[in-house]
């Protein structure tokens, strides 16, 4: 699997250096050293249902919920089991310590088992490093506040949003992160949890994944001015955004984030 490498950090080994030779050799060097640096990394799985009806899903769901936690999972800071019904997509957003220990995963028979199961189908996974600004916005999963409560998660709501570069660079890309990322806090948008800033370098993919009280308030922030303001930006481009409910199995596996 490819390495992740995050963009806040990666801008600044791309100055001074003016020749194509001397820019090579920067950005490997800078993905050395961003890869000891990220300490978080971010994996998104979606698939769908194959004659299983939602109820057998969610047994399935109970069943092998207890085998996601950091003592079973080397690495693991939480899994969040997500949910569009209407959609018929299902998956989880997991947090890993690393993109070492995320990569073990996805080469783990666990996972293989999963993939396996002749009744989930059209697996999608997209990963991600974790960018530092994240500290602002309550989106640092191994810092963060969680319940192990399955009420808990009744009205949880979860958005995960992509968007591509067009015309900008990695720099100014980090630089208008920082000047955005204060907005992104529960004392600023209401109902907000946390908001992990995430990139995928390699691909070309940035964006985040926030946590919502609930889905009123998901809904309020995508029609808020912020957002509005956000996909108006003429250098980001492509967006994509997928919302997701929350199971309450994910009170197992520490993934329900609270203020």
């Amino acid at each position: 699997m490819k390495k992740i490498y995050l963009v806040i950090l990666i801008a600044t080994f791309f100055l001074g250096c003016n020749q194509n030779t001397q820019k090579k050799e920067a950005v490997e060097e800078a993905k050395v050293k961003i890869e000891a640096a990220v300490s978080e990394a971010l994996l998104v799985v979606n698939y769908e249902l194959e004659n299983m009806s939602l109820e057998d899903h969610a047994k399935l769901g109970a069943e092998v919920a207890p085998n996601f936690t950091s003592e079973n999972i080397n690495g693991l800071i939480g899994k969040t089991f997500i949910g569009n019904v209407d959609k018929g997509v299902f998956g989880g957003v997991y947090y890993f310590s690393s993109n070492e220990a995320m990569d073990v995963y996805l080469e783990s028979e666990l996972w293989k088992g999963i993939v396996a199961h002749p009744n989930l189908v059209n697996f999608t996974t997209d990963t991600y490093g974790t960018a530092d600004i994240s500290g602002i916005s309550n989106g640092v999963a191994s810092k963060r506040t969680t319940s192990n409560q399955e009420s808990d998660a009744a009205n949880l709501n979860v958005l995960v949003v992509n968007y591509e570069l067009e015309n900008m660079s990695l720099e100014d890309h980090a630089k208008l992160g920082a000047e955005v990322a204060p907005n992104f806090t529960s004392e600023n948008i209401n109902g907000l949890i946390g908001k992990t800033f995430i990139g995928n370098v390699d691909k070309g993919v940035f964006g985040g994944v926030y946590y919502f009280s609930s889905n009123e308030a998901m809904d309020v922030y995508l029609e808020s001015e912020l957002w509005k303001g956000i996909v108006a930006h003429p250098n980001l481009v492509n967006f994509t955004t997928d919302t997701y409910g929350v199971a309450g199995i994910s009170s197992i596996s520490n993934g329900i984030p609270k203020l």
